[in-house]
């Protein structure tokens, strides 16, 4: 299976949390973030691709990152997770998992993530209600609803995309058109291609819950601490 892990973003939110580093370099149970992901997806899938995007710092990210393939935004300050998701366009000519390079997951919830048999799949946490998040709706066991701001959600988009081999060149075709028709709110590329998967009758975008299991987004200082206790939790329990 084809892993793109995205982690060119400067983690502006964190502030002086990161003291300099990447977000996908904290330490994380004594490893770094990037670190755990690449051990949990090559302890389920023995033959994975991994593809992974850098930007800020990539220095410090590479040396961890021996068999992988390295693809770089080099706008990484002036742009997001639309450019990396375009810089690695070529990436999405075959099945992949797309995840952001910033979350934490417990092993439990790691190894049923990438066993997962679906084709296509959208993580979100169904205990998450908040309508400032990005969240996704859920009916007849596919995802038919992705954005923000809008009632009758299920919960929270959580980072991660799995795509069949249509779904990936349909998700590459439409950014990339997208993007070249230069429309002028990038923010909501992501979320135009998003509905054209959910659209499309040959795509079925199954949900997979992480609600229950022990994770973390890292999108502030607060979320360092708030993941670290998680994992603690989790060690706590089966001892």
């Amino acid at each position: 299976m084809r892993y793109l892990i995205l982690a060119a973003g400067m983690g502006k939110r964190l502030g002086s949390a990161l003291a300099g580093l990447p977000k996908c370099m904290i330490d994380m149970d004594g490893e770094p973030l990037i670190a755990r992901l690449l051990r949990q997806i090559r302890r389920s899938d023995a033959a994975p691709d991994i593809h992974v995007v850098l930007g800020y710092r990539s220095e410090t990210i590479a040396p961890l990152l021996d068999g992988c393939r390295v693809i770089l935004n080099p706008f990484f300050d002036i742009t997001g997770i639309n450019a990396s998701l375009w810089f690695a366009r070529d990436s999405f000519d075959r099945p992949l998992m797309v995840m952001h390079g910033d979350i934490v997951l417990c092993d439990e919830l790691a190894e049923a993530l990438f066993t997962a048999r679906d084709e296509s799949l959208v993580a979100y946490d169904s205990t998450v209600l908040d309508p400032r998040e990005i969240n996704i709706t859920v009916s007849d066991r596919r995802v038919t609803r992705f954005g923000v701001n809008f009632s009758g959600f299920s919960g929270a988009y959580a980072g991660v995309l799995k795509l069949s081999a249509h779904a990936a060149a349909l998700f590459a075709r439409t950014l990339d058109e997208r993007i070249r028709r230069g429309f002028n709110e990038p923010r909501t590329y992501y979320f135009f291609v998003m509905r054209r998967l959910i659209a499309d009758p040959a795509v079925l975008l199954v949900p997979f819950d992480f609600g229950g299991f022990r994770w973390q987004e890292i999108d502030y200082a607060r979320d360092i601490a708030a993941a670290r206790e998680r994992l603690a939790a989790g060690v706590a329990s089966d001892a």
